[in-house]
């Protein structure tokens, strides 16, 4: 599939587009991410929050839009590798400059205490000079200096950033109780959750809040991962 197959798609000033042709995602998620948003992705280890954000940021920029990507997970070279294992090809983005990465997995791998690192996210200006902002995982970022008081003090300079049209997306691990200022505040809240049948482990996304939408959002959408082609979204029956 060409690169370029977004590349006529007429801008919404309103919203980030995010649609591939290989998948629904777009069209489930009221056409496109909100400009100046800030959205949270959480569920469990394993639960596929960071597959979602790679799928959203090849969307963003495949869509002629730029981000910054800050992973707890994956160095540069494992990123590169995980993004074109899905077919998510980020390389020119890299070296144009529409995508900045900033790995801090080999910083979390020793002892060293994080519990300066939300003041870094707060006070680093180049982590919000491009459209959007991930961030994956805040909680394991922040693990050290989480707490209600602090996310209400993110939230609040976050909400500068999204005056300035910035939008901000963050995963989390659904069991930090840290961190429930931030559902209730942020603008668009998904939570993936896991469950094991005989064949496969089935992931659902709930999709528990999602402000100033365009189009019509869907309440829920099974999804899996598959190597080579990226995110998936099943099709489920609908009964009645």
């Amino acid at each position: 599939m060409s690169e370029n197959s977004n590349a006529k798609k007429p801008i919404r000033h309103d919203l980030f587009g995010i649609h591939l042709k290989q998948d629904e995602l777009a069209l489930k998620l009221g056409g496109g991410i909100p400009r100046g948003s800030t959205m949270l992705i959480e569920g469990a280890e394993g639960s596929g929050r960071s597959a979602l954000c790679q799928r959203i940021l090849y969307g963003l920029l495949q869509n002629g839009h730029t981000a910054t990507f800050v992973s707890t997970e994956l160095t540069l070279r494992d990123f590169i590798d995980q993004m074109y294992s899905l077919d998510y090809k980020v390389d020119k983005s890299l070296i144009k400059g529409d995508l900045h990465y900033y790995p801090v997995y080999p910083l979390l791998s020793n002892s060293r205490p994080r519990s300066d690192f939300l003041d870094k996210l707060m006070s680093s200006p180049r982590l919000y000079d491009r459209d959007v902002l991930f961030i994956d995982s805040l909680t394991t970022l922040t693990k050290d200096s989480l707490s209600e008081a602090n996310c209400i003090r993110l939230m609040g300079f976050l909400k500068k950033q999204m005056k300035l049209d910035k939008t901000i997306i963050m995963t989390a691990d659904e069991s930090c109780r840290a961190a429930d200022p931030l559902r209730q505040a942020v603008d668009i809240y998904l939570s993936i959750k896991m469950r094991p049948t005989s064949q496969e482990m089935v992931r659902t996304v709930n999709i528990l809040r999602y402000q100033r939408a365009k189009h019509r959002v869907d309440d829920t959408m099974r999804i899996r991962i598959e190597p080579g082609i990226g995110l998936v979204i099943e099709i489920t029956e609908v009964s009645g």
